[in-house]
């Protein structure tokens, strides 16, 4: 049986890129095993396939769907559209987060350090089983039909007998960097925290000897790596039996530090364990790197092969892949470990204006680069020099905007650039990024936000940005031999993940069919990107590209401003507004893309 959209969907209306993506998947269901879906912000990708899951479950009663996403607010909105879905079709539905977002009754703290996350023996004479929170949500997805989990999750928890035959990818375009969930990094100070063994530490001392020097980066052997790996395993597991036996005799009595020490040395045993389990096959290689500013000394290790590791994900069954920024999906497949043939690739167009969004390239735009002293000099210079009638556009008009900087040390020229034309700036340094998005979203503080990289993932709605500057091209670190290692591996890694990053920077200021914004963009780099590479560009996208001069580009924001406010007025004198801005970010996320907003805004009769 298969059902027709309009049939399945809980809104009142189908959009056209809905109606399109459902057929070509359902006409194409029995040729392919792998749908790569680009749907961008306003299509209703969720909607596709929460249809698409519903009319499974309809034709296959036994079926078992996971949802994969990379981040947990994405459970939590998935779970609540999934809900209202399962209610009209008749599927259950769960989530499983990580243990930290369960609580544990017995240490009265998050349950990633519970005894029983080190210790099965443990969990299963725990005497608070019954109302144990993690234990209820494992219990509960066993029986669901589907199951929505983050990657990690998936990765790690054991889901039962029942392997899902239909499994959906969210926000597909992280997938590129998979291998980020298994790298292991080992600091020295970790080490000798942790261990205390003189022998591992004498290791690390004499690489960083004769193989580091002076230089910032230095590559070890791989047989050489992989013994100080094993050692290193073997010491941890000492050492991990040694505080479980302790946790075992008095359970009550172990201590809160002494748990977080367990979960630190439990977690680097199973990722060791994990990687040198076939390190061939893996791509495995182990880079030395010294951080000169914090003087500290780091060891990482480094699997390289993505189909390698990850290829139970895949395997069997269909796979739904979306995004609003796929790229090139026949390049994504071949790093998948996927046959391109076997695979359907869906492009749709976007449902929002794209008069009301333009991605302005300045015809003033250079190449800029920071590779030596004199580049760098011109760089900012020319940054400074262009982005100044911006700040002032923002000052002038009372205005809020977005900086997104491709470095710490571009982010803090900005910031003294805001300042000095009177904005008051919300920044954050290393690892302080949700403070200050935080800040300058919920509590509306600040004119202007800076940051090096909230490039994707966050919302600033409406009045919260009009403005995204871009000054420079997010190239990684080129001297970084971990980046070296996966260009030589994957030749189109490079152009296409920048180009993937700068589309998704786009998508930050315009996020439901009446915001508009203006994304400017500063680095001529662009120009040969986006022509040596254009399959990894959008439809969309490319429908948006314009380049104009600073003086037209300030002309025609002057215009979308002046058309904003008349629009405004009118609306405002015909009809009476529904405020959302109380309800939850999820719950408006989910709204402004549902089809519904628009009907509960209609004036009162």
């Amino acid at each position: 049986m298969n059902s027709v959209i309009s049939d399945l969907i809980i809104h009142p209306t189908v959009r056209p890129q809905q109606q399109r993506t459902y057929i070509q998947i359902q006409e194409n269901w029995s040729r392919y095993s792998s749908f790569f879906c680009s749907l961008p912000t306003g299509s209703g990708k969720t909607d596709i396939a929460a249809c698409l899951l519903s009319n499974y479950l309809l034709t296959n009663s036994n079926g078992k769907i996971d949802i994969l996403v990379p981040y947990k607010m994405h459970q939590d909105f998935w779970y609540s559209v999934l809900q209202k879905y399962g209610r009209k079709h008749g599927f259950s539905v769960a989530l499983l987060k990580g243990r930290a977002a369960y609580y544990c009754p017995i240490i009265k703290s998050g349950a990633n350090i519970s005894p029983c996350a080190f210790n099965p023996p443990y969990a299963r004479t725990c005497r608070s089983r019954k109302r144990c929170p993690l234990l209820n949500a494992r219990r509960l997805i066993r029986k669901s039909q589907v199951r929505i989990l983050n990657w990690w999750v998936f990765k790690y928890v054991d889901l039962g007998e029942e392997k899902a035959t239909f499994r959906i990818f969210d926000e597909a375009h992280n997938l590129l960097n998979l291998e980020t969930l298994v790298r292991v990094e080992i600091s020295f100070s970790l080490l000798r925290s942790l261990t205390e063994d003189e022998k591992s530490l004498a290791i690390f001392r004499n690489w960083e000897k004769t193989l580091l020097k002076e230089k910032q980066f230095a590559e070890i052997d791989l047989q050489e790596g992989l013994d100080f790996l094993r050692m290193l395993k073997g010491v941890l597991a000492k050492k991990e039996l040694f505080i479980a036996k302790q946790m075992n005799t008095s359970p009550d009595s172990i201590s809160l530090d002494s748990l977080r020490e367990l979960k630190r040395v439990t977690e680097l045993v199973t990722a060791i364990s994990d990687l040198i389990e076939n390190p061939n096959s893996a791509d495995l290689a182990f880079f030395l790197q010294r951080d000169r500013s914090k003087g500290t000394l780091k060891l990482t290790v480094q699997p390289f092969d993505i189909a390698y590791i990850f290829s139970k994900l895949f395997r069997g069954g269909k796979n739904l892949f979306m995004s609003a920024t796929i790229g090139d999906g026949e390049y994504l497949a071949k790093l998948l470990g996927m046959d391109p043939k076997h695979c359907l690739y869906i492009k749709e167009s976007s449902a929002f204006d794209k008069n009301n969004h333009p991605f302005v390239l300045l015809k003033e735009a250079k190449n800029l680069s920071t590779a030596n002293s004199n580049k760098k000099k011109y760089t900012f210079e020319f940054i400074q020099k262009y982005a100044q009638p911006f700040m002032n556009l923002l000052y002038k008009n009372k205005q809020r905007g977005l900086i997104l900087a491709s470095s710490f040390e571009l982010a803090r020229l900005m910031e003294g650039l805001a300042r000095a034309n009177g904005l008051v700036v919300i920044t954050h340094r290393a690892g302080k990024s949700d403070t200050a998005v935080k800040s300058f979203i919920d509590a509306k503080k600040g004119d202007i936000l800076i940051t090096p990289s909230a490039w994707e993932g966050i919302s600033l709605d409406d009045d919260l940005a009009r403005l995204c500057l871009i000054p420079k091209v997010p190239f990684p670190m080129m001297f970084d031999p971990i980046v070296q290692r996966k260009v030589k591996k994957y030749p189109n890694f490079l152009e296409n993940d920048v180009l993937i990053t700068i589309q998704q920077a786009h998508g930050r200021i315009q996020r439901n069919p009446e915001d508009w914004g203006m994304t400017i963009f500063f680095d001529g780099n662009f120009r040969w990107l986006k022509n040596k590479r254009k399959s990894s560009l959008e439809p969309w996208f490319l429908d948006r590209i314009t380049e104009i001069t600073v003086q037209e580009t300030l002309h025609l924001f002057e215009n979308m401003l002046e058309t904003s406010n008349k629009s405004h007025k009118k609306r405002g004198s015909s009809q009476k507004r529904n405020n959302f801005s109380r309800m939850k970010k999820t719950d408006r996320d989910w709204l402004q893309t549902s089809g519904l907003a628009d009907l509960l805004s209609k004036p009162e009769e």
